[in-house]
């Protein structure tokens, strides 16, 4: 189990680096799509992390699947993975929004923000990967 989630995160890590580097080179709706790509990745290894299903494509209801199956609070980020969420049709296809491609419907702005956003949702997912380490030493030194 724990090389799947090594190289969920491995793979999350990367679309992340991709992100950044579509940043640069001004690819914004590729950026951010990118960006829900991490964070999506980097949740589903956090539930692969405690034996749970990963199937799904929204960041946010896989974040409620592992609330309500460990009882731990996702608050911190929902509104995160909502926005990201939005991205996941809207950056790919030219016909997802009215008379306007991915590409002329997205900036700098916005590649920013998204970027920012599977940050923080990638910080919550290695503090909660974390914490379940910790817990899990704690009761073997008991």
């Amino acid at each position: 189990m724990k090389e799947r989630v090594q190289n969920w995160l491995k793979e999350a890590k990367w679309d992340l680096e991709n992100a950044n580097i579509l940043l640069e080179n001004k690819r914004y709706s590729t950026a951010v799509f990118h960006s829900q790509q991490a964070s999506e990745k980097a949740v589903k290894a956090l539930l692969f992390s405690r034996n749970l299903n990963g199937w799904g494509h929204s960041i946010n209801s896989l974040l409620e699947k592992y609330s309500e199956e460990e009882k731990r609070q996702i608050s911190t980020i929902q509104n995160e993975a909502r926005e990201l969420d939005r991205n996941y049709i809207t950056t790919r296809y030219p016909d997802a929004l009215p008379e306007i491609a991915p590409q002329d419907a997205y900036d700098k702005i916005d590649a920013e923000k998204s970027i920012n956003q599977a940050n923080k949702i990638f910080s919550f997912v290695e503090s909660e990967i974390n914490y379940f380490k910790l817990e899990t030493k704690v009761k073997k030194n008991k």
